[in-house]
């Protein structure tokens, strides 16, 4: 499906809800809305957002300057045990200098007692609490009390904002569906802005008869969007709408207001906690100087470097676009956030006369970045980048597994910032490398169909780094211990090249298992271990682009013995499936001779995805492909 997309301009008027859309009052419910069983328009949700209204006006206070003030109300219903935590919000918060404040907060849950009658429990000031998150971020977090299935709770909080020029986004979409959404925006009528908006559905656009009454942006039962396997995330398809300040116009005045990158790039390096951090110097790094000093080329100074910064820190597994209390304070703890790290690294290269820059990123969950709309907050981490010659290395430091020369597979194909005054600038983050995983094993069957044999198992560039991961939290065995139509247990495995990161990630195995069997006929799989997983491609449709995040390449061979009582009596036929576009090969060849067969499977995946529209084409391939590996081997005693 392609991302329909409504950009737009408009100066926004002065408002209140459309008379036809009146909601019941905080603190007053619908008796039926306690009744309901399920949602009309999204029967399977296990919750539904009776309605999600948000009002932001702008306003001048003398001696402050404008600022805009937010109230928001939503109000949901619970229909199964899984929906239970929702009742419990976290409401992230722009705190640095005191930015934004929160006030106001209120929450009612509503309840049926056995009699039929309402009941309510209020939210109590105790049981909200405000934490600290970060140098830019707090955050807001309460649970509503006495929330079961049937119960429907709703919470109200306002929002100040002391700047201008800034609306948030508002999502019309939810992961559970939504009955009604409405935002409604109310700013003097000399501020023009330029809206985006990301819909499948249509929103009503409603402005005010009368001054104050604003301009509303309406949606009403919006399914839920839930997540799919192998896309980017939610964000980028959630139906919303975006705003940025264009221009400011009166009759004495006139001002464009509209971002550059260039323009944030002179911001953040200028900013204390960003390009003031990175200058920052470090102590105890003779160690490190020692190994620099010896190092023959710029591409091995900057892979000591990472490797050594890599090993020293601990990331908190915290995202951010700022250091947190300082690069000292997390070098010296040996802990810190993702920009913590990569300023940590950053520093270090420059120390060794390598030209290093901060790179802001956004990580798949956080959404691709919009390349149109130069807004700061469309990024969550920074990253290392480093030019050498006519190679570009993007570097994070904070994962323990990535080498430095990959770009770093949760960040590719997107856009990324390069904060530098002089090459500063938008790059598009690609590789030309793939998860490459190269399987060989060999089986001996028994007379009695039981199975012992050997593998080895290769893993390449990104395959190396999801497999590292897999090691260091000892779960190898059981990935290879899942396979289907046959136990498997691996009696014994020896991982080699843990320590050198630009060599594969060898597995050797020793492994035993017993042939799935029916009367008097044995069943051989040919695909063992080959970590593709199970078929993503099942639903009937799709709303998101199929994201691979990298090409990919399998390679499985292999050789069975059977003892001399054993015959084959079907063996799998020689098989190539490609793509039309040929973007996708499968490739199957199996040969017996005598008590011997041997086998080989390719699958070439030479994309790193397909947009929505092409998801019928994939899912019909897909579906062949796990058909032909999931055939057996059948063998049967003479």
């Amino acid at each position: 499906m392609k991302k329909l997309t409504l950009i737009f301009s408009l100066l926004l008027l002065f408002g209140s809800l459309p008379a036809q859309d009146k909601i019941p009052a905080f603190g007053k419910i619908d008796k039926a809305d306690l009744e309901m069983k399920d949602c009309d328009f999204d029967p399977d949700a296990e919750a539904l957002v009776l309605h999600d209204v948000g009002d932001i006006q702008f306003t001048y206070i003398e001696n402050a300057g404008w600022q805009a003030e937010s109230v928001y109300r939503v109000r949901i219903k619970v229909f199964k045990a899984s929906a239970l935590d929702r009742a419990e919000i976290k409401i992230r918060y722009y705190s640095q200098r005191r930015s934004q404040e929160i006030s106001g907060i209120g929450g009612i849950s509503y309840n049926l007692d056995a009699g039929g009658n309402i009941t309510e429990t209020k939210l109590e000031k105790a049981a909200v609490f405000d934490k600290y998150i970060d140098k830019e971020f707090s955050e807001i977090s309460f649970a509503l009390p006495d929330v079961k299935v049937g119960t429907v709770f709703e919470y109200k909080y306002k929002m100040l904002r002391k700047s201008f020029g800034y609306i948030p986004e508002w999502q019309f979409q939810q992961t559970i569906p939504v009955k009604y959404s409405a935002y409604n925006i109310i700013i003097p009528e000399y501020f023009q802005f330029t809206v985006q908006a990301t819909r499948r559905q249509e929103i009503e656009k409603k402005d005010g008869k009368n001054a104050g009454d604003g301009t509303w942006y309406i949606m009403r039962n919006i399914p839920g969007l839930k997540e799919e396997p192998n896309s980017s995330g939610l964000k980028n398809y959630l139906q919303r709408i975006e705003f940025q300040l264009s221009k400011i116009q009166t009759s004495s005045f006139y001002q464009e207001y509209r971002n550059t990158w260039p323009k944030i790039i002179t911001e953040l390096l200028e900013d204390e906690d960003f390009g003031g951090a990175v200058k920052k110097n470090l102590r105890g790094t003779d160690d490190l100087n020692k190994q620099v000093v010896m190092a023959i080329s710029t591409k091995e100074k900057i892979r000591i470097i990472y490797n050594y910064v890599q090993s020293n820190m601990q990331w908190n597994e915290a995202y951010s676009r700022y250091t947190d209390k300082g690069i000292k304070d997390a070098w010296d703890k040996k802990n810190g956030n993702i920009t913590d790290i990569n300023f940590i690294l950053i520093r270090l290269l420059r120390d060794a006369g390598i030209d290093a820059n901060p790179l802001l990123a956004s990580t798949k969950d956080n959404g691709t970045i919009n390349a149109l709309f130069p807004f700061l907050n469309q990024f969550n981490c920074v990253l290392a980048y480093v030019k050498d010659g006519d190679i570009g290395y993007v570097m994070n430091a904070a994962d323990k597994f990535n080498p430095f020369d990959l770009v770093p597979y949760d960040v590719l194909n997107t856009n990324a910032l390069v904060v530098d005054k002089k090459d500063g600038g938008l790059i598009f983050l690609e590789s030309d490398r793939k998860y490459k995983s190269n399987i060989f094993f060999n089986g001996v069957i028994d007379s009695n169909g039981d199975l012992t044999g050997q593998a080895n198992i290769k893993s390449t560039d990104y395959a190396r780094n999801i497999r590292m991961n897999s090691f260091k939290k000892d779960k190898l065995k059981e990935a290879f211990e899942d396979n289907s139509g046959i136990n498997i247990k691996v009696d014994s495995l020896d991982v080699i090249n843990v320590k050198d990161e630009m060599l594969p990630l060898e597995q050797k195995f020793n492994f035993s298992g017993k042939l799935q069997t029916s009367g008097e006929y044995f069943f051989l799989p040919y695909a063992l271990f080959n970590g593709i997983g199970k078929n993503p491609f099942i639903e009937e449709n799709r709303v998101m682009d199929i994201d691979f995040n990298f090409p990919k390449s399998y390679v499985i061979s292999g050789i069975y013995f059977l003892p001399d009582n054993y015959i084959t009596n079907a063996l799998p036929k020689n098989t190539r499936m490609i793509m039309p576009d040929t973007s996708i090969t499968l490739t199957r060849m199996m040969q017996v001779e005598g008590n011997i067969i041997s086998f080989r499977f390719t699958l070439d995946i030479k994309v790193t995805g397909y947009q929505a529209e092409s998801y019928p084409y994939i899912k019909e391939f897909f579906k062949k492909m796990y058909s032909i590996l999931d055939e057996r081997i059948v063998l049967q005693k003479k």
